[in-house]
């Protein structure tokens, strides 16, 4: 009983989770240019600062972090439904690859529909396939995150029913 309750509660995390971070790509994508450019060289700052640190000089440009933030952003969102079918299956999350992977290429459809509306924002087809790129790295770090713990929890079960401990 309490591992269906346990699981419930993880399905409940894993879809308010991606909801959330499918929501702030949104909120992200529906900022105006100047806005966008605000934050892209506030973050660039930042990072800079943090290599100079370490005395390492840094060469990017705002449109590089605006380009990393797109692909870490769908990498987390890829992860994250790719949690959401483990949910379901916890045996063969990827059975269900190919609606994460639908579900993670329409989100990147409307975040670059999104922009069309933004004030001195554009969509962007390489955009889209940035976003993509992120969803299927984020998708395969997950699967094999959940491939490992898959064997591991197999293997312990194994041992404790081997070992009467179970």
């Amino acid at each position: 009983m309490g591992s269906r309750r346990t699981g419930k509660v993880f399905r409940a995390v894993a879809f308010a989770l991606t909801a959330f971070m499918i929501g702030f790509a949104f909120v992200h994508s529906s900022m105006s240019a100047a806005d966008s450019t605000v934050e892209s060289v506030g973050v660039l700052d930042i990072v800079a600062r943090f290599f100079q640190s370490f005395g390492f000089p840094l060469e990017m440009t705002d449109h590089i972090i605006r380009k990393l933030a797109h692909f870490s952003e769908f990498a987390v969102i890829g992860g994250l439904l790719t949690s959401c079918a483990y949910s379901f299956d916890r045996f063969k999350p990827y059975r269900f690859i190919f609606t994460v992977l639908f579900a993670g290429l329409f989100t990147a459809v409307i975040d670059e529909a999104i922009q069309l509306f933004s004030d001195g924002r554009s969509g962007q087809i390489t955009d889209v396939l940035l976003d993509f790129s992120g969803v299927v790295t984020g998708t395969l770090i997950m699967l094999l995150f959940y491939k490992i713990y898959i064997n591991i929890r197999t293997k312990n079960k194994r041992d404790k029913k081997e070992n009467g401990t179970d």
